[in-house]
């Protein structure tokens, strides 16, 4: 069984049924990806969320973060659907630095170094474009990436990264260090999921072996003792349309329910930390203190700049958005547009916006379904960045730049909030709390104006709609603090909560070989089990992980 058809459980389900042998049961609580155009679309990737196919999870108030939020409490979008949150995110194909994963070996990840998982990055890999370093790249896997189309604005940042020193590399080779456009799940204009790449394409001619099953919300896991007395996983139990199913796995069961889903599964059945499981009432099968623990994300800093000297198609206004969905929806020709995280704001912000901005990011979650194209476009521009309320295109344009903290030095947790399997889990992943996360932010927040491309364009930060007080200096080392944990956001990149590492480890979940400890047959594969956070986007790591755990089932089963 695998459950979860997210974007390591689809890996792991096609992997394991190219042998004409092996039967798998994918068991997924979503429903079908398809047909869905905002989940093929890449501009509206942001109506996913808030949606049927979101689980729309929400942390608890964070004490030193999230400030300009409601009650300082940060969504955090995952797919729930065929496909997972391959299926919702922004389609960046970044793998980390080798460093990432040599750590994770030394830390106890034994054959996790980087040269143990480039090649399974590379298994996955159809690489599109012919500027990738062939060396580090795949060519024959069914995921395709390439690069984005782009204009003036993303050759600026480019330049702007080579004026600090940097080089302009193919980050996911050799010299992982530079600037770059972004390498993306991405071609002929559509998004490459792991169930249009791992699914789709084998799924009639596997029929006889590959089944999927939608809709079935797994609530735990079946145990029963074996001769030598140990515990061992024989099924599941899921509810699908209100009736519940128990079903029977003849080798293993493999949770791919992600860094939410996994930890709070295997609590539900029994595995985690003793004394949290008996005030949930939940009998004890394994006392594991490391479930939900190690919880580490990546959070982003958003920027306003107001340049004054950019060409007129040097961002994206709403006639190019317009453009492209009126397009999109009446041809279905798929035409480029630059990466949305670089969308311009065509309304200048003055400090009266401060509430617009806090609603931005807060994302509303309403979305209405029956709304005509021109709808479609409102509702996008208007969640995004249209919250401004001066029109002067003709002299300036506005845009984000996202800092992004990528080692995170704070770490949160994950608990039961009951024993229900329907109620969501407590998620505190305790942002900012050390204040190492901060100290960088400022420093990478301060670099921003500095450099010459940006003062050429005549690039400002606008700081009036962060309503820090007038206590502080616009510029100060207190300004950007206040700043940084005014606009903290998720960048939706949980990892962690059922970790890997050696036996000696007490906060170690499952072995080198994804094997949950003190209980046989249940293994892991997806980004819980990443003992630290890679410096990257987790899109690709999380592909690798089910490659390998692939490869790994295979050998341990001869398969």
């Amino acid at each position: 069984f695998a459950v979860g058809a997210g974007t390591s459980g689809n890996v792991v389900a096609n992997r394991l049924t190219e042998s004409p042998h092996t039967k798998v049961l994918v068991l997924e609580a979503g429903d079908n990806d398809a047909p869905n155009i905002f989940i093929s679309t890449p501009l509206l990737a942001p109506l996913v969320q808030g949606t049927t196919t979101d689980w729309m999870y929400r942390t608890e108030p964070q004490e030193n973060a999230c400030n300009l939020l409601t009650d300082n409490v940060s969504f955090w979008p995952r797919g729930k659907v065929i496909g997972g949150s391959s299926c919702m995110h922004f389609m960046w194909y970044v793998r980390g630095h080798k460093d990432d994963f040599d750590s994770w070996e030394k830390s106890g990840a034994t054959g996790w170094g980087y040269k143990d998982v480039l090649g399974y990055f590379k298994k996955s890999e159809n690489a599109m474009n012919k500027n990738m370093t062939s060396k580090f790249h795949g060519k024959d896997g069914p995921l395709k990436t390439s690069y984005p189309y782009h204009n003036q604005l993303a050759d600026i940042f480019v330049e702007a990264g080579k004026e600090l020193g940097y080089n302009h590399t193919d980050y996911n080779a050799e010299n992982m260090i530079g600037f770059n456009l972004p390498q993306q799940t991405l071609y002929n204009g559509q998004r490459e999921s792991s169930s249009t790449s791992f699914l789709r394409p084998v799924i009639k001619k596997r029929r006889d072996r590959l089944h999927i099953v939608g809709r079935a919300h797994v609530r735990q896991v079946v145990f029963e003792e074996n001769k030598k007395g140990n515990k061992r996983a024989t099924g599941v139990i899921f509810v699908k349309d209100g009736v519940e199913i128990k079903v029977r796995a003849r080798k293993e069961v493999i949770f791919s329910g992600g860094s939410v889903g996994t930890p709070q599964l295997l609590m539900l059945s029994g595995i985690g930390p003793r004394k949290h499981l008996e005030e949930m009432g939940i009998d004890v099968i394994a006392d594991m203190p490391g479930v939900g623990q190690n919880l580490q994300d990546h959070l982003q800093i958003p920027a306003t700049f107001i340049a004054t000297n950019l060409t007129k198609d040097a961002t994206v206004d709403e006639r190019t958005v317009n453009a492209y969905i009126q397009v999109y929806f009446t041809s279905l020709i798929y035409i480029y547009i630059p990466d949305i995280q670089l969308v311009l704001l065509s309304h200048k912000w003055t400090t009266s916006t401060t509430e617009k901005f806090q609603k931005m990011l807060n994302f509303k979650q309403e979305v209405s379904w029956s709304m005509n194209i021109d709808g479609y476009l409102l509702l996008y521009v208007d969640r995004l960045n249209k919250w401004g309320t001066e029109h002067n295109t003709a002299t300036l344009s506005d845009f984000l730049v996202y800092s992004c903290l990528l080692r995170p030095a704070s770490v949160g947790y994950l608990k039961l909030r009951s024993n229900n399997y329907q109620d969501h889990p407590i998620i505190q992943p305790n942002y900012l709390s050390n204040k190492r996360d901060v100290e960088t932010l400022i420093e990478v927040i301060e670099q921003l104006e500095k450099t010459k491309h940006f003062k050429e364009i005549g690039a400002k930060m606008e700081i009036g709609t962060v309503n820090c007080g007038n206590t502080t200096s616009p510029r100060s080392d207190e300004f950007y603090e206040c700043m940084s944990r005014a606009l903290t956001m998720t960048i939706y990149h949980p990892v962690g909560t059922a970790k890997m590492g050696s036996e000696n480890d007490i906060k170690a979940v499952v072995d080198s070989r994804l094997k949950v400890y003190k209980v046989d047959g249940l293994r892991v594969a997806d980004a819980s089990v990443m003992p630290t956070i890679p410096s990257a986007n987790t899109q690709a790591a999380c592909y690798m992980i089910g490659e390998k755990a692939a490869d790994m089932i295979k050998q341990d089963w001869k398969l």
